[in-house]
């Protein structure tokens, strides 16, 4: 048998390998895989993608070993890798990695030593001879280790010549990955009662009351005689007397006792009083009558010595043993191991006794206790508690959109199950895509507010309830708690979430959960559609329409969209895929028009129920503007969307306003904080300026690396870049001519911030953006803040515009809705619009519905307008004539082709030389309708010191052309970008 592997190393690898199974992993080795293999002359990780009975080369070389008993991918998953690899023109690993969680990848490692039998002789560079000296020093030692010793040093290339001289040994192995599974050390219980009660004497400190105690604990005689006790354990009598003090033991001193005999009824009158006086010990009597009592035969004394007894119970005692023993801390710790009767992270034991590991470690060297180590899951959602929520009664709208969905779903099960079988039956699998029947994906066209995302949760509980699985993609982490929120709720117990803002090992988790089939639902950004669950039956891209979906550059290949993926998932698998956006692509749209998606609309606002919103209008006191449609349900009400207003920034001009607000929205502000309501301002820049000019030479401050303006940050005081993240202290001066007229222009949200404080001192104020959002879960901070009614005013950018459920909110105040409108981009009217429609529809989702005030200085534009007009197909006219008149998507579709070199000239001769190249290519295959514009520089030209050019190919289909062609691998290839900037 052979198995063509993916190797999996740094550079990119076209296509797979063959290497024969040996014997003993016959039986085990299967298709997804992962495999330890030599690739050249060093170690690698490899994913066994198909097996077969032949190889189409001579001369194979044997897998060396299964790195895990399991496949790491299920076989939908290597087709689509495949697929990725030839839809983006991507190497074959790359596309296989992002299947994989991000800790499991392995790299292959040099590892290096100096070679015993040198003689030390020869000549070395200073860089040769540092090498050799900490290999003398440390011994053998892996690249990454040399790496951090020898910094800044080109230490490789020495190795390499070290090694063909014979002065180093030179090998190769595999890292261990970054995540693994998390052990936690736990603590149980190992002793019985009697055991415990032996060990109260071996902890602690030596105590002689301790010591008596233990006797009467252990001693059969409930009453033992004091001389006894006394002799037996050589304590004193003080001892007895403190513990008697104390409460923990009685003592009788010795005495006399008259013990009545005889029965009542033989007792003379005459000494019957007497007699019953008599109890059963410590009785005294006069004389005469005892004499006469005893005459009779019906008393006698009996000498009774001085006895001692428990006055608590033995499992009391045995806590005071410790005590007295100042080894308290054990009886802690002993007590709570009892008590939960299982193994207990000694994490919680520290907690709740306040004991250090040498106290467990002492029980452990006693046999009370057995330390050990426990697998956990790194569940980020374990410690959230969810409310359950009962599904809401359908609108007509909705009903007509969900009973089209079902009735596909309900179509494609019989295929689903003959799918479902082939693959349990595949050993062998082809790299080809089965062509499989699918469902046609749905688009799903609803306003902002219609409920879409019930249509989402009703698919997918269908989906569940025949044993299914479900993906839920969102665009931004931003969206990630509010979206598990509502389906943890929904769907208690079956929801995971999946994104890069949680940490390698929580990711690792997850992954391996999805693998063992424990939960049914994950919730994340584009990275989420990798996750192995099967089988599949729905997959969710909400906001479909987001530019976060596709992975674009400098970040490594493949620059894949996860949209597009998620409909070849969808093929692949059977499963039903939802496409949802109140603005949806262009191109996405285009396709429903033309058959190719299924169209779904919902026109209105769905915003609740009528006894819920009845009873907040009384509460609230105001009258409430829902509506019932005459086809919907008694209980389902509506709203209309959000009156927007649009203010000439130029008439406010020419009226002597120069504030950044109009007045128009100062005075909403002021109406919306008098009636202690909510508003949002929506600003597309960071920062405090956008740039800094010197009043004198006309200098603007730019970074060196990437040749654009530096943004002014004021709480911190500095200048950065947003490019390439460098910073650089607020100067005094001009870098140039020394002039002090250093001025600060444009507006970003830090100083929109402060304007809103300065200006409206009594709001609670919070911002919402990149500058804010860097910690571990600051998204879902703020957004519970703001939901909580804690803030007043969300100052934001686009974070806030992306299918956030905000029902407080009555306005929403874009401050300038031309930021981007003048960017060389064809694509900027279609992002306005969908930022614009998006924010606006921010506002009127709650009882007290709500309005938008838009400031512009292009009132007339046709994105404007449409946004102000919540009029998606007039817009989508506009654009796809302007689209139809300059073949541009969806007509044609793009690759851009970059080159980034640290010189520009190098740069543009590459780039040339490319350009000639695919000219003649077109020329000598005859192609037409193809277009190659360019070479030349993007608009942002040079990036953290790296000069950039790019070619734009624009073909019915480039991903044919450039596969022929071969791109040479500097170049970064994009196949449908979504910005050339």
């Amino acid at each position: 048998m052979f198995a063509e592997v993916v190797v999996n190393i740094e550079a990119g690898l076209e296509g797979a390998f063959h290497y024969h199974v040996p014997a003993d992993l016959e039986p085990t080795l299967r298709p997804g895989h992962l495999v330890e293999v030599e690739f050249g002359s060093r170690l690698a990780q490899g994913i066994v993608v198909a097996l077969a009975n032949q190889a189409p080369v001579e001369e194979t070389k044997p897998v060396i070993a299964l790195i895990d008993p399991e496949p790491a991918l299920r076989p939908h998953q290597i087709r689509l890798a495949y697929w990725l690899s030839q839809q983006y023109l991507a190497p074959l690993n790359a596309c296989c990695r992002l299947m994989l969680p991000p800790g499991l990848t392995r790299w292959a490692d040099v590892t290096l030593d100096v070679n015993p039998y040198w003689d030390g002789k020869g000549r070395l560079t200073e860089t040769q001879q540092k090498l050799v000296d900490l290999l003398k020093e440390r011994g053998f030692l892996r690249g990454r280790q040399i790496e951090r010793a020898l910094p800044k040093t080109e230490w490789r290339a020495a190795a390499n010549q070290l090694a063909q001289r014979g002065v180093l040994q030179r090998g190769s192995v595999l890292d261990p990955p970054r995540a693994r599974p998390k052990q936690i050390r736990t603590a149980e219980l190992m002793a019985g009662p009697r055991r415990l009660r032996q060990a109260a004497m071996e902890l602690g400190r030596a105590s002689k009351a301790a010591d008596a105690l233990y006797f009467l604990v252990t001693s059969d005689d409930p009453l033992p005689a004091e001389a006894a006790v006394l002799e037996a354990t050589g304590v004193e009598e003080k001892q007895l007397v403190e513990l008697a003090k104390e409460g923990l033991i009685r003592r009788t001193a010795a005495a006399t006792l008259v013990v009545p005999l005889g029965r009542a009824e033989n007792t003379p009158a005459a000494l019957r009083e007497a007699w019953e006086r008599l109890p059963a010990a410590h009785a005294t009597l006069d004389e005469n009558s005892y004499d006469q009592l005893q005459s009779l035969g019906l008393a006698r004394t009996l000498e009774q010595p001085a006895v001692v007894g428990l006055a608590v119970s033995a499992k009391q005692a045995v806590h005071h043993l410790y005590r007295l023993r100042h080894a308290e801390k054990y009886d802690q710790v002993l007590t709570l191991l009892a008590k939960e009767a299982r193994a207990v992270p000694i994490s919680e034991i520290y907690a709740a006794t306040d004991t250090t590991l040498q106290h467990l470690k002492r029980l452990a060297e006693l046999e009370l206790v057995r330390l050990g180590a426990e697998e956990v899951w790194r569940d980020p959602l374990a410690d959230r508690d969810f409310a359950p929520a009962e599904a809401p009664t359908l609108t007509a709208d909705q009903a007509r959109a969900w009973g089209r969905i079902k009735v596909s779903m309900i179509e494609s099960e019989e295929e689903a199950g003959e799918q479902g079988s082939r693959g349990a039956e595949e050993t062998i699998i082809s790299p080809a895509p089965l062509p499989l029947r699918s469902p046609t994906p749905f688009l799903l066209h609803g306003v902002t507010g219609s409920g879409k995302t019930e249509i989402y949760m009703r698919a997918i509980e269908f989906a569940l309830a025949r044993g299914q699985k479900a993906i839920m993609l969102v665009p931004e982490i931003a969206l990630t708690p509010q979206t598990v929120r509502r389906f943890a709720a929904r769907f208690p117990g079956q929801v995971a979430v999946l994104h890069s803002g949680l940490s390698d090992g929580e990711r690792y988790d997850t992954w391996r959960r999805a693998r063992q089939g424990l939960f049914d639902i994950v919730v994340g950004p584009r990275s989420a559609l990798f996750t192995p669950l099967d089988p599949l039956g729905v997959i969710v891209v909400d906001e479909e329409h987001d530019h976060s979906y596709k992975q674009t550059p400098p970040v490594p290949p493949p620059y894949y969209h996860a949209r597009e993926t998620a409909v070849e998932l969808g093929r692949l698998t059977g499963a039903t895929v939802i496409l949802g956006s109140a603005t949806p692509d262009l191109v996405t749209y285009h396709k429903a028009q033309a058959g190719r998606y299924h169209l779904l609309e919902l026109p209105r606002r769905v915003m609740g129920h009528r006894q819920r919103i009845e009873s907040q209008a009384t509460r609230l006191g105001v009258t409430s503007r829902y509506q019932r449609v005459e086809e919907d349900p008694d209980e389902s009400l509506t709203i209309p969307l959000p009156p927007i207003q649009i203010v000439d920034l130029r008439q406010e001009l020419r009226a002597g306003n120069r504030s950044v607000f109009s007045r128009a929205l100062q005075q909403a502000l002021n109406e919306t904080l008098d009636r202690r309501e909510q508003a949002i301002l929506f600003l597309n820049r960071r920062g405090s300026a956008t740039f800094v000019l010197c009043r004198d030479c006309g200098l603007v401050l730019q970074c060196p690396r990437c040749d654009v303006p530096l943004t002014y940050h004021r709480p911190r005081a500095l200048l950065v870049c947003h490019h390439c993240g460098r910073q650089e202290r607020q100067p005094e001066l001009c870098p140039r001519c020394g002039s002090h007229r250093l001025r600060y222009f444009g507006l970003g949200t830090e100083e929109l911030e402060e304007l809103v404080r300065r200006q409206w001192p009594q709001a609670r104020t919070v911002r919402w953006d990149r500058d804010t959002t860097a910690g571990k879960d600051t998204h879902e901070t703020i957004l519970a803040s703001f939901i909580n009614q804690e803030a007043d005013i969300l100052v934001g950018t686009q974070m806030i515009a992306k299918g956030l459920d905000l029902p407080l909110v009555t306005l929403v105040g874009v401050v300038s809705a031309d930021v981007s409108l003048g960017l060389p981009d064809f694509r900027v009217g279609e992002q306005t619009f969908q930022v614009l429609a998006q924010v606006a529809g921010r506002a009127g989702r709650g009882l007290l519905g709500g309005r938008v005030i838009l400031q512009t200085y292009q009132p007339d534009h046709y994105a404007i307008r449409a946004a102000a007009d919540h009029d998606y197909t007039s817009f989508y006219l506009d654009e796809i004539r302007f689209r139809t008149q300059h073949n541009l998507p969806p007509f044609r579709r793009l690759a851009r082709l970059t080159i980034v070199d640290p010189v520009n000239d190098k740069a543009r001769q590459q780039a040339e030389e490319l350009a000639r190249a695919l000219h003649q290519h077109v020329h000598e295959k005859g192609l037409g309708a193809i277009d190659i514009l360019g070479p030349a520089p993007p608009f942002f030209n040079r990036i953290d010191g790296r000069y950039r050019w790019q070619i734009i190919v624009r073909a019915a289909d480039p991903t044919r052309l450039l596969e022929d062609f071969h791109v040479p691998r500097p170049w970064l290839v994009d196949i449908d970008p979504v910005s050339t900037l």
